[in-house]
């Protein structure tokens, strides 16, 4: 009966601890995640001066009456499922830094990348957000119309091919700015 028993209180701890662990790697986890997602720290490197100026001066950057802001991965980061949000994370988490650290900041071609957009925003994240958009442009008889399409699943458009500049005010005024010259990008093509 006591070896039963012994089995028994070594299966509880063992599971005990497994279980700790477990929360505690989730709970490091999950504040790496959020630490290394904030505006704060994604335009640290010098490259995303002009990125960081034109979030400020968005909505989705605090420029509201409320000073709501969307943190960096709540847009670029996907929100489908979090398998898919871990691996992006982990890729940029290696792929931008490594960037900054072998290219010259003027290297890197933000004009082309904003062409590209569509790749680098996700309508999961922005329906994060926006989930009632569907039902709150109902009302409203422009926004329906331009929305019908998309909620219908008659397009392939994403959310950033029409609304282009949200998350970044005047991003192309604030590259040229800091010297990011579109004549220079297009030269490159």
């Amino acid at each position: 009966m006591s070896l039963i028993r012994n089995r028994f209180v070594k299966i509880c701890v063992v599971l005990a601890v497994l279980g700790v662990g477990m929360v505690a790697s989730w709970a490091v986890l999950d504040t790496a995640f959020h630490a290394t997602g904030d505006y704060e720290f994604c335009t640290s490197c010098h490259a995303y001066a002009p990125i960081a100026a034109a979030y400020r001066e968005d909505v989705h950057g605090g420029n509201n009456e409320f000073g709501v802001r969307a943190a960096c991965n709540d847009c670029h980061l996907p929100h489908d499922n979090s398998l898919h949000y871990f691996w992006v994370k982990a890729k940029h988490g290696v792929v931008d830094p490594t960037m900054e650290l072998l290219k010259e900041p003027h290297e890197i071609d933000w004009h082309a990348i904003r062409e590209r957009r569509e790749e680098f925003v996700y309508d999961s994240s922005c329906l994060n957000c926006h989930k009632y958009l569907e039902e709150a442009t109902e009302g409203n008889r422009m926004a329906s119309r331009a929305h019908r399409r998309y909620f219908s699943g008659e397009t392939d458009r994403k959310c950033v091919s029409c609304h282009e500049n949200v998350g970044h005010n005047r991003l192309g005024y604030h590259l040229e700015q800091m010297g990011w010259k579109k004549e220079d990008s297009e030269a490159q093509q």
